[in-house]
């Protein structure tokens, strides 16, 4: 006997229950959505014969949904005379759950991306640019006016991303009246990109402040400060760069391979 499975039909009609049910983001619908339709598919292996309406019932009833609220008219929890609902709601606590672990899910996705982009040749380009930087240091004899200079050329780097390379080349414009978990993510990418920007900005000043030891520093030491400094900026430069530009390309080719109907062209 084949396995009874649920319809399109019948599971637009679970997206419609989680909407009902405040579930505001739709890849959190995709989780819960299926959770449900495991768990009237198991009923149904037991007793193929049970209407959908009365599975579902059955099934809010067990995740604690309200069975006397219907979505519609065409509910998929209509009132059954005889049967009353007494538990907490457990929905709302598994609906949390859901968001939290998509949350870490694509956290993780983020530090992922973040860690392959310091591979080869990104780790050569590390070290080559970690030199030049030391060697501007080295060969300047204002390390003040060199520190300057680069903050300088990162604000103007960082305002012709946020102004020109961020809307064309990594804006993502979505359909009205969905939201996503992994959108929002997206977002976070831009306001990473400029918190990680402000924090660099600070991280300058620190070696404006850092290249005054110049004045009465033992020369060994000095030496080694300026290899340390080098490296720190360059490598706070290019986390900047994953950051900013590899992170949210990826994201957004995830989201359009995941989701291409919502997506406007």
């Amino acid at each position: 006997m084949n396995t009874r499975t649920l319809t399109t039909e019948q599971i637009d009609n679970l997206f419609e229950l989680c909407e009902f049910h405040n579930v505001r983001y739709y890849d959190v619908q995709i989780e819960l959505v299926d959770h449900l339709a495991s768990a009237i598919e198991a009923l149904w292996e037991t007793n193929p014969e049970l209407p959908f309406d009365e599975a579902a019932f059955m099934v809010g009833a067990q995740f604690g949904v309200e069975p006397f609220s219907p979505a519609s008219y065409n509910s998929i929890l209509p009132s059954i005379s005889g049967l009353q609902f007494s538990g907490e709601s457990g929905f709302e606590a598994i609906k949390e759950a859901k968001e939290k672990e998509l949350r870490r899910k694509y956290d993780r996705l983020q530090w992922k991306y973040i860690g392959e982009f310091f591979k080869l040749p990104k780790i050569i380009l590390t070290l080559a640019i970690t030199f030049a930087i030391f060697l501007v240091f080295r060969l300047s004899n204002n390390d003040i006016m060199v520190s300057y200079c680069i903050q300088g050329f990162y604000i103007l780097s960082l305002a012709i991303y946020l102004i020109f390379i961020y809307p064309k080349k990594f804006h993502l414009s979505i359909i009205t009246g969905k939201s996503f978990l992994l959108y929002e993510q997206f977002g976070k990418m831009k306001r990473s990109a400029i918190g990680a920007g402000l924090s660099f900005i600070n991280i300058f000043l620190f070696v404006c402040k850092l290249a005054l030891l110049r004045l009465n520093p033992p020369y060994s030491n000095y030496f080694n400060m300026q290899l340390f400094v080098s490296f720190f900026l360059t490598l706070s430069g290019i986390t900047v760069a994953a950051i900013c530009i590899d992170t949210p390309k990826r994201i957004k080719v995830d989201f359009t391979q995941q989701f291409p109907q919502f997506v406007k062209s």
